[in-house]
């Protein structure tokens, strides 16, 4: 049975709370990338962000330097690297997100998203960089 480590992404791009919006938005064109894990020093994820989170943000020069922390998501839902797939499947189609972040007893591993997860539902081999 698939499990969540098969379809881990570990190669993930994060943000730490203090980053203005500002560099977070850079950083997530540079990286064409929708949304970026916030973690603290001690790799521990305390948020996240999306782009549409930040659309307002980046048309108001006034929050371009505010801390990400403002503006980041602090509740999401993450799921277990010995969670099976098809529980995983459940939660996307639940919670209509694009990917959650794997966590094992409060630490970032990485993420999954349902691109990689249909690659493993269909036998392709995954990639291990962020989609």
């Amino acid at each position: 049975m698939l499990t969540v480590k098969d379809v881990l992404i570990t190669n993930i791009i994060t943000a730490e709370p203090d980053w203005s919006v500002r560099r977070v938005i850079e950083l997530m064109l540079e990286e064409d990338i929708s949304s970026l894990l916030i973690v603290d020093q001690n790799e521990r994820l305390v948020g996240l962000v999306t782009e549409s989170a930040l659309l307002v943000a980046a048309f108001d020069p006034q929050l371009s330097s505010d801390p990400i922390s403002l503006h980041m998501e602090r509740r999401f839902v993450s799921i277990h690297p010995d969670e099976p797939i098809f529980q995983v499947l459940e939660k996307f189609l639940l919670h209509r997100v694009r990917h959650f972040p794997v966590l094992e007893n409060g630490r970032l591993l990485g993420i999954v998203t349902r691109r990689e997860l249909m690659r493993a539902m269909l036998g392709r081999k995954t990639v291990q960089n962020q989609s």
